[in-house]
């Protein structure tokens, strides 16, 4: 994935008063730099200056929260002290501000393309309306002057939009997007061993699978080196479970064994198809002979139980099961679909973010030498925040203490809302 300005991948200049120069206030009110957000990655980078590399030594790496300090509203923060005569203009001083965590420390020698920070909204961002995680970059020709044009080593220009391409490269933080319009492949133990410096494409990687006749929970034989190449390699789009659940408490199960294995925040599919299919053509899996309301709650148990722990829930099947065995529009109505169809005149009425088109001929995807499942993105999958790893809570709105399915409904209401954790309840994780 491509560096773009300070990030890695797309980059969104969001708001009108986010840009740099007289943008707030009716023009009235002064903004020293330019408000970047990471939407592919939120590891803040040195930049480079016009595709040229550059080099400096971070002088500052702190917090501040002293309003008598010029510096205060920028909450934790990196300045970098470029090297001499390395740029035409006049900046010498980097500033990257808002930042939720610090990777760099005073003295260190920094220079394009290394890590300084995490992206966040600490200091005056905190107080945005709406607030939003994003890196303030300011550029400066004296540490204490008034911040000149940064757009040189921002990337972008100073002007709402997004830039950047993520589509085909990948990413690296969790749930990286891919947009609308790109090739993606899903990868499991039959695709054996992969190359993953060499794929092109981002992936969807099995989790692993529920056996059609012994019921066991299993993980996918290639998924740890699968997460590893993938996630390592900027690959990793999300993942799917071969569901053989034939209630809903057993699908929640899966849920929970996937959230054991992988990491939260990324897309997490709900994988329903024909458990095992005889010599003569009939299915005998141990889900096989589920009605279609019963496998529809299976699924919705296991999206439902996927997004409390932290996952994107979602669909996948393939459209002629979509007709007897599963509701598959109404679960769309909720949750990302992905549907399979390799028909040239496919049903387009049925809903879906992606759509699995064909087989890639042995060895016809770089870096895999099996056949490979081809998706095309129709619609880009919504992110959701990644939440703390543990998954049982319990809140208390004194004098009462909620137990934890009632803690984690409420949890996500006051999400969906904005009330903060410790200033309007009390929230705490047990083991």
């Amino acid at each position: 994935m491509e560096q773009t300005g300070i990030f890695k991948g797309r980059v969104e200049v969001r708001y009108n008063y986010g840009r740099f120069g007289w943008t707030r206030g009716g023009g009235k009110t002064w903004h020293g730099g330019i408000d970047i957000v990471g939407l592919d990655d939120t590891t803040i980078y040195m930049p480079f200056y016009m595709g040229k590399k550059i080099t400096g030594t971070v002088v500052n790496a702190r917090i501040v929260l002293n309003k008598s300090n010029r510096t205060w509203e920028w909450g934790w923060y990196v300045c970098v002290k470029l090297d001499k005569n390395q740029t035409p203009d006049t900046v010498n001083y980097l500033y990257f501000c808002h930042c939720a965590s610090l990777l760099v420390k005073q003295g260190q020698k920094v220079s394009s393309g290394d890590a300084l920070a995490v992206m966040g909204n600490s200091g005056n961002a905190a107080d945005a309306n709406p607030p939003y995680k994003h890196c303030h970059l300011e550029t400066r020709a004296t540490a204490t002057g008034t911040g000149v044009d940064p757009t040189k080593y921002a990337g972008v220009p100073n002007t709402v939009g997004v830039y950047g391409n993520a589509a085909e490269s990948g990413g690296t933080s969790a749930a990286p997007g891919a947009a609308a319009g790109a090739t993606i492949i899903d990868v499991s133990k039959h695709q054996g061993d992969i190359d993953w410096a060499k794929v092109p494409y981002m992936a969807m990687v099995r989790i692993g699978y529920r056996g059609y006749g012994s019921g066991a929970l299993c993980k996918d034989e290639k998924f740890d080196a699968n997460l590893a190449g993938a996630k390592g390699n900027g690959k990793l789009l999300g993942f799917y479970f071969f569901s053989q659940a034939v209630t809903e408490a057993e699908a929640r199960a899966e849920a929970e064994f996937c959230a054991k294995l992988a990491p939260s925040g990324y897309p997490l599919f709900f994988d329903s198809e024909w458990g095992h299919t005889t010599k003569t053509g009939t299915h005998d899996g141990r889900a096989d002979s589920l009605s279609k309301a019963q496998r529809t709650a299976c699924a919705k148990a296991f999206c439902e139980r996927a997004a409390e722990l932290g996952f994107t829930p979602g669909v996948y099947t393939f459209t002629s099961f979509t007709t007897t065995n599963i509701d598959y529009a109404g679960l769309c109505a909720t949750w990302p679909g992905w549907l399979a169809d390799v028909r040239a005149n496919y049903d387009k009425a049925l809903p879906r973010y992606i759509h699995q088109y064909a087989k890639s001929a042995k060895g016809g995807v770089a870096g895999i030498a099996t056949e490979t499942d081809l998706n095309k993105i129709i619609k880009e999958l919504p992110k959701m925040d990644k939440p703390a790893a543990q998954t049982k809570q319990t809140i208390s709105l004194d004098p009462v203490t909620l137990p934890n399915a009632a803690a984690m409904e409420f949890y996500l209401l006051a999400k969906k809302y904005g009330l903060d954790n410790d200033k309007y309840y009390h929230a705490k994780y047990a083991d």
